[in-house]
């Protein structure tokens, strides 16, 4: 009974074990994206032909390129911003967000769009995900799923960290 006992504790202690450590490394990738980060470069992902995509239902996928993505951890706040051209209106956009560790090696980043308030702003409810597919203290690449006229594809950005500045 003794043994029974024991051996029941010791696998509680080790499934708890468990979670801690994928706590802790959920907690690492978060501070890793902490700060500023420069969007480099994009390509997209799936059957050859010409795309157009209107990321996050604010703007064509090419007015992204160039703009600062920041990240703040601790509040889950944070920003992006597209530069203006002649086809792109330059602004900024609030975002909460949440770094989701799928339990299968794979992670996203999930957000919204919100006001100075931090408050949803009304008729995006539903909110945005991107999966990570690499993330390092200098680079992080992030995969967003899309689709023109029915057919659906990818778009990869990379992200290189510009710095840890957090001030929105």
């Amino acid at each position: 009974m003794k043994k029974t006992i024991y051996l029941v504790l010791a696998c509680i202690m080790v499934a708890l074990g468990a979670t801690d450590t994928a706590y802790a490394q959920t907690k690492m990738k978060k501070k890793t994206l902490k700060g500023t980060w420069t969007l480099s470069e994009m390509r997209f992902v799936g059957e050859k032909g010409l795309y157009k995509a209107n990321l996050f239902g604010i703007a064509d996928s090419p007015c992204f390129k160039g703009g600062e993505w920041m990240f703040i951890p601790n509040n889950g706040t944070g920003r992006f911003s597209i530069n203006g051209t002649e086809r792109c209106e330059e602004g900024t956009h609030r975002i909460l967000w949440s770094f989701y560790d799928n339990g299968d090696g794979t992670a996203q980043i999930e957000f919204k769009l919100v006001d100075e308030k931090n408050k949803p702003i009304s008729g995006n409810l539903d909110g945005y995900s991107m999966l990570v597919e690499s993330l390092s203290a200098e680079q992080t690449i992030l995969r967003v799923q899309t689709d023109y006229d029915g057919q659906p594809f990818d778009i990869v950005m990379t992200l290189d960290k510009v710095s840890k500045d957090v001030t929105l």
